[in-house]
């Protein structure tokens, strides 16, 4: 079986280097985007099995690349990775297409524990 596919979406370099070390831990092929923009250009290319991705970053919000992910896309899983407490801004990510949230600062325990449930990616037989 193929490892399963990680893209990890941050601005922040010591962030993704983090997030890819946990996700490596978790036996995945780690892929990774500073931005938005990158990030769609990725999930144009390559199938990914769930996307981890900031919401704060310049260029392109995480809430926009998902809006956009999500109109060729409904099926990858997207956890955002937020410093944001707000009901309603979490409910408006929710709405449009995240399936889960890890607030920051998190413990490394959380991401991890995140990807453990990510199953494989449905493959045509």
């Amino acid at each position: 079986m193929p490892p399963r596919k990680l893209l990890i979406v941050d601005d922040m370099d010591a962030i993704r280097a983090l997030v890819a070390a946990i996700g490596r831990d978790a036996g995945f092929e780690v892929h990774q985007a500073n931005n938005g923009e990158q990030a769609l250009s990725a999930c144009q290319s390559t199938a990914f099995d769930v996307v981890l991705c900031d919401q704060n970053m310049p260029k392109m919000s995480g809430e926009a690349f998902v809006t956009q992910l999500r109109e060729t896309d409904k099926g990858t899983p997207v956890v955002m990775l937020t410093g944001e407490t707000d009901r309603e801004k979490i409910a408006a990510l929710v709405s449009v297409g995240i399936n889960g949230f890890i607030r920051k600062p998190f413990k490394p325990d959380q991401i991890y524990q995140a990807l453990k449930g990510v199953k494989p990616r449905a493959t045509a037989a």
